[in-house]
């Protein structure tokens, strides 16, 4: 029905939240008994609206996903029937019927149960409307635990708590790129250790060659070797290139296709092949056919054939096409722009030294803003030749486009070029480096804020004239998630003054 046009899926994801339904009459359309056990997670992601879902669908218990839309048609205009990623579907709830359309089918062939919700709501559209907006004014009112009596804490005592909590959560993630630089270290001082055998040859038994060494503590000298260095950074960088929806395909990606392999293959220097080869094992190489425009048809069909040529001297792990999130997303964070920028990225980092040029920044560079000038000319990637104006291999824009922005940049600065420095400096006791970073990320700006950020300036900066920084704002992070929703209040400055005073 056309009014449904105006009723936004939110509001039918928060009536089958709160199931707003006639528990005991639910029914699917082909007439099978319907009784929720678990209406599932919200996703606020790509894929299906609601994961984890536990739903008895006549005799048979079923545990997957549930995807929610105002009429059965949506589900074929998402395209829903094409992506694997709802493969995992066990009902389609939508709020209107169809007279055309009375089932749904996933990709691999098989029927969605559906359930038409206008036909169960335990109320009138309406009333539940008014119900909606007291639940969403009650989740507003939330609050931290000290929110009615911190107004006595100090600002000079908010903001060196703050700036602790900023570098507490700066050494989670440098804890993280060590564990991982360490790994690399092992891995490639095992490779240059490993003595050569003689095939045919079999060693008599209790060989202690055969026995592997204990793992030695690595040292400064062991961690100099610039390679696990710059693979470190740029499995950092990737994995940001991925936003919250390809975090994880992205570093799979970057695991697979590493700095090494590019330069094993010799096409460091050469950015149509590593093209080829970033999108053929990202399994977003798309087919000749599915393409409409020629000049789309003409640069996949070069890619192909490169990596036709290649394919035989690469084996390594490859990733599927449903491993990638598409939806929602913005244009510019679609993942074949992003893997485009990728290709650029790994051109800075073989060819332009990119590991090397952010030390030396640090080391040569006192004054924070002009560090932060140099950064971001460092890390731009501009789109080049197809991808000035492709946002993926069908799909155009009259505008130039810059896939990665300033904003994006100074993320990728905050969590992984900062306590990669941090990390140097400590390894090698670099006090000028570490003094620049901490004096770079003290000054670097707040980036854009969101829920949370917005939750904690409501209720513990309120009116307080406090710097606005990069370091605050992960400060306030790194106070909610470890302490307000854990309830440490006890280990909280805040909270010990609040509290215990």
């Amino acid at each position: 029905m056309d009014h449904t046009r105006h009723i936004h899926e939110r509001f039918l994801r928060h009536i089958w939240s709160r199931q707003y339904l006639e528990q005991s009459r639910l029914r699917t359309t082909d007439g099978r008994v319907v009784k929720v056990l678990d209406v599932g997670t919200l996703n606020l992601e790509g894929g299906p609206d609601f994961s984890d879902a536990r739903i008895r669908i006549g005799h048979t218990t079923y545990a997957g996903d549930v995807e929610i839309h105002r009429s059965v048609q949506d589900w074929y205009q998402h395209r829903h029937q094409e992506d694997p990623h709802y493969n995992t579907v066990i009902l389609h709830v939508v709020l209107e019927d169809s007279p055309t359309l009375s089932s749904t089918t996933t990709v691999a062939g098989r029927t969605v149960p559906l359930l038409i919700l206008s036909r169960f709501l335990s109320e009138s559209i309406q009333s539940i409307w008014q119900r909606a907006i007291l639940d969403e004014r009650a989740r507003r009112a939330e609050t931290i635990r000290c929110s009615g009596k911190n107004n006595a804490i100090s600002d000079s005592a908010l903001l060196l708590w703050l700036r602790r909590l900023a570098t507490e959560r700066s050494e989670l993630k440098l804890r993280r790129f060590e564990e991982r630089l360490k790994e690399l270290t092992y891995q490639q001082l095992m490779s240059v250790r490993e003595s050569a055998k003689r095939y045919g040859e079999h060693p008599p038994e209790g060989n202690p060659d055969e026995i592997p060494p204990p793992m030695k503590e690595l040292t400064s000298k062991d961690l100099s070797q610039k390679g696990p260095w710059e693979q470190v950074l740029y499995e950092g960088l990737m994995e940001g290139l991925g936003y919250a929806k390809n975090q994880e395909p992205f570093l799979r990606l970057s695991r697979s296709v590493t700095l090494q392999l590019v330069r094993d293959l010799g096409v460091a220097g050469d950015a149509h092949r590593r093209e080829a080869l970033l999108f053929a094992i990202a399994g977003l190489l798309p087919k000749i056919k599915s393409l409409n425009s020629r000049e789309s048809k003409d640069h996949v069909r070069r890619l192909i054939r490169v990596w036709h040529e290649m394919r035989s001297s690469v084996r390594i792990p490859r990733l599927h096409a449903s491993d990638w999130q598409f939806f929602p997303t913005r244009p510019t964070n679609f993942p074949a722009l992003r893997i485009s920028a990728a290709n650029m990225l790994i051109g800075k980092m073989l060819n332009e030294d990119l590991f090397r040029a952010v030390i030396q920044t640090l080391k040569t560079v006192s004054e924070p803003s002009e560090t932060r000038r140099k950064m971001i000319q460092l890390l731009s990637l501009p789109a080049e030749g197809f991808w000035k104006n492709h946002y993926d291999f069908d799909q155009t824009t009259k505008a130039f486009i810059v896939p990665l922005g300033t904003a994006r940049i100074d993320e990728l600065l905050i969590n992984t070029v900062i306590p990669i420095a941090l990390l140097y400096a400590r390894i090698f006791k670099d006090m000028m480096v570490r003094q620049r970073t901490l004096a770079f990320y003290d000054s670097f700006p707040s980036p854009g804020d969101n829920s949370l950020t917005r939750l904690m300036e409501h209720q513990l900066i309120k009116n307080r004239t406090l710097p606005g920084s990069a370091s605050r704002q992960q400060g306030l992070i790194q106070l909610y998630k470890f302490y307000c929703t854990e309830g440490r209040c006890p280990d909280c400055e805040v909270g010990r003054i609040v509290f215990h005073s």
